[in-house]
């Protein structure tokens, strides 16, 4: 039922028309926000917990080789040294990929005409990127039909490509769609469209 109303609220939009008129209103020096990430605290603390594992895993490395450099350690512990070390970087190596793909927050800067996505870095701070709504971001509900939206609108996240950059990814279904139909309008190709309108006649 939820993902019928989300698309529903897509396929019904009126373009960017309204875009443009609310556009207006949006100044450089206050964003307009239309999406918040689900569960950004808790990811957060695990993407910060990854340098604690790290750091754990250094202290423990250093006074273990300490005690095994005077005596033959055994394989097993090797391997398992080995294996601990090994695991913790790739584990830190996944999280921060994510870290920097999921989207935290998704606001429309510089009238309208660049969208800011927010996501974080190594550290856990937040890192914001604007793109131009025009060239740079690829609308990923563009010319779907009203059953493609359907299914799309019930998947646990949607990809959303930035040419130039990395894909990114936000959860319109778990997410809080902060200003739904202007967040419609970015994700379906309409605010390309009216941010290219003022430039067209200037």
């Amino acid at each position: 039922m939820a993902a019928r109303a989300l698309a529903r609220a897509i396929a019904t939009r009126k373009g960017a028309s309204r875009l443009a008129s609310r556009a207006a209103s949006t100044t450089a020096s206050a964003p307009v926000k239309l999406y918040r990430g689900p569960q950004m605290r808790l990811f957060r603390v695990l993407v910060r917990f990854k340098i604690a594992q790290l750091g754990a895993i250094g202290a423990l490395a250093t006074p273990a080789l300490a005690a095994t450099a005077d005596a033959t350690a055994a394989p097993s512990l090797v391997a398992a040294a080995v294996a601990a070390g090994l695991g913790s970087a790739a584990c830190g190596a996944a999280t921060q990929y994510y870290a920097s793909r999921y989207v935290g927050e998704l606001a429309l800067t510089r009238d309208g005409r660049a969208l800011r996505v927010s996501t974080m870095d190594f550290w856990g701070n937040r890192v914001d990127e604007d793109f131009d709504v025009a060239t740079r971001v690829t609308p990923p509900l563009a010319g779907l039909t009203r059953e493609d939206l359907e299914a799309l609108a019930s998947r646990a996240f949607v990809p959303l490509d930035v040419v130039g950059a990395r894909q990114f990814v936000v959860s319109l279904r778990h997410g809080e769609l902060v200003d739904r139909e202007r967040l419609f309008d970015v994700l379906s190709g309409g605010a390309a469209r009216g941010s290219e309108a003022p430039r067209a006649s200037s």
